[in-house]
């Protein structure tokens, strides 16, 4: 009995080790390229197909570029009033102001720079109104694609006023 629970013990354990090795052999290096190159094949094939042209989760910079950026643009466009709204002050002039408020028209190229720029006839001929186009023309955005855009900014020269007090 015990003979046989050894003879037992032993093909059980031949058995649970793996009876043999078949089709398992050392490659060749021939073998281990070719076998690389599949899988090099496969990922590539993987890749191609869920390429969406998107890095992450951030734009391309040619998408980025398709719009005009209206946020930036208003940012720009506050820091410029801003710098313009203490020209009165920088001239060094007596001159009076037409009115409180100045309206700029001012119309951007693709490349992000001031193209054209115009303000109110009340100011146009003044050295306040040159000086106010001046801050408002040197407004750039990042550049876009499509046509120019034509912006209306009202510089309020009020503000310029509540600061001196």
């Amino acid at each position: 009995m015990r003979r046989a629970a050894a003879l037992l013990g032993v093909v059980g354990f031949a058995v649970a080790c793996g009876g043999g090795y078949e089709g398992e052999k050392v490659k060749t290096p021939d073998e281990i390229v070719a076998e690389q190159e599949a899988l090099a094949a496969e990922d590539e094939k993987r890749a191609d197909a869920t390429d969406t042209g998107v890095v992450g989760d951030e734009e391309l910079e040619s998408d980025k570029k398709q719009k005009f950026d209206v946020r930036q643009a208003k940012i720009e466009l506050k820091r410029a009033a801003r710098s313009a709204v203490t020209c009165p002050g920088s001239i060094g002039t007596d001159e009076k102001l037409p009115a409180q408020k100045a309206t700029v028209t001012l119309t951007f190229g693709n490349n992000g720079n001031v193209s054209k720029a115009a303000i109110d006839a009340a100011f146009n001929d003044s050295a306040i109104g040159k000086c106010v186009l001046r801050a408002m023309k040197a407004v750039i955005v990042p550049p876009f694609a499509g046509q120019e855009v034509v912006v209306d900014w009202e510089v309020d020269f009020s503000e310029a006023e509540e600061e001196k007090e």
